[in-house]
């Protein structure tokens, strides 16, 4: 059996709950047309619910489908456990996952489609904020309000037209978003300077891609699980000064590396309002919930 073009990276961690409903979106679209093309590489970080065993049950009932599994023996934290799936994936391309996220019908054939046309090292892929349950959508728009393909012939050329400051962090950082060649990434010397930074897939795709041509797939792909961020199993992230903190490091460095020229008091600003402004929204939303009045929210997106 030849090479598999496209690697689903997933990364996961006690995502028992969820996880079954990621593997749903995936294995249906995997036809006999696709199984020599695709595989599915799952790194478990030492979970202690019952991830093994959905997993295994998987892999029996789909023999047809690769599903690479494999279970750090102690949690090594994100990045660390990021790199060994990439490792030990096959792709030509990889394709990193939410463990909580879930693929729109046809996504992984409009994926090789991309692929095959274009020579092509780093993708961007739409996405869409579902709710909890990813019944519905819960934004106005898919992450990019595009109808058509962008290309640029390189990254650094995207990275100066970006107008928000927001988007300078949540198109890099977001995990589903990232469709990349793995060997360049593979090959790539000194990750261990970006460990402990809970965004290694950031840092390093931006790295090697920086001079590479660059596009953005209009069709969106991937339906996020809104509001599923655990922040307490990210060490440093538990508190709103510690989300600020990582995103200004994040954004300052993309900065530099980049050479835009935007004010350090400004990216200050900006990054601190913003964070508390969507922490109160939170919690008046959770209090909402509680009250039965998830209707006002409803109401409120739709304004949006």
């Amino acid at each position: 059996m030849g090479r598999p073009i496209l690697s689903i990276c997933i990364p996961t961690y006690n995502r028992a709950a969820y996880l079954p409903e990621c593997l749903d979106s995936i294995i249906p679209q995997l036809d006999s047309s696709l199984t020599q093309d695709v595989e599915i590489v799952i790194a478990d970080n030492a979970s202690t619910d019952t991830t093994t065993d959905i997993v295994r049950a998987y892999q029996k009932r789909y023999p047809e489908v690769s599903i690479i599994y494999f279970r750090n023996e102690k949690n090594l934290g994100f990045d660390r456990s990021f790199v060994k799936l990439i490792e030990k994936s096959n792709g030509v391309y990889c394709f990193s996952l939410g463990d909580d996220d879930a693929l729109f019908d046809g996504a992984i054939a409009t994926i090789l489609k991309k692929i095959k046309k274009q020579d092509i090292p780093f993708f961007g892929l739409n996405c869409w904020g579902y709710d909890a349950e990813i019944k519905n959508p819960v934004l106005p728009h898919p992450s990019f309000t595009i109808t058509e393909d962008v290309s640029y012939k390189t990254l650094t050329d995207y990275i100066h037209s970006i107008k928000k400051y927001t988007n300078l962090v949540g198109v890099f950082v977001g995990l589903s978003t990232q469709l990349f060649k793995r060997d360049p990434w593979v090959a790539y010397v000194g990750k261990e300077k970006f460990f402990d930074t809970l965004a290694i897939h950031m840092y390093i795709n931006l790295s090697i891609f920086k001079d590479s041509p660059f596009c953005i797939i209009a069709a969106p792909v991937v339906k996020t699980r809104s509001s599923n961020i655990r922040w307490d199993v990210f060490a440093g992230l538990e508190t709103i000064q510690g989300r600020i903190r990582s995103t200004l490091e994040i954004v300052t460095w993309i900065r530099d590396t980049f050479k835009l020229s935007i004010p350090t008091i400004k990216l200050q600003a900006y990054f601190y309002t913003r964070e508390y402004w969507f922490t109160l929204k939170e919690i008046i939303k959770r209090k909402l919930t509680r009250l039965g009045l998830e209707g006002i929210i409803k109401y409120y997106r739709k304004l949006r």
